[in-house]
């Protein structure tokens, strides 16, 4: 902690103390809020499997298709 002995300085250092404090706080708050914005759900596996059949499905006609045009 700093310390003036003129009432102007002790005027500005007692702002700058504020001010830090201020800050700090706006920082401190700010971190609590994006640590819980990013807390998500994991993903649905079952949902992600189910995804993926389909997706191998659906290439697996498309290409079956293709081949049979020829």
């Amino acid at each position: 902690m700093a310390e003036a002995s003129c009432d102007s300085l002790q005027q500005l250092v007692l702002w700058y103390e504020e001010e830090l404090t201020r800050i700090r706080n706006e920082t401190n708050s700010e971190t609590s809020n994006d640590v819980q914005m990013e807390e998500k759900r994991p993903p649905n596996r079952m949902r992600t499997f189910i995804t993926g059949v389909l997706a191998g499905l659906l290439a697996g006609v498309l290409l079956t298709i293709k081949l049979y045009k020829r």
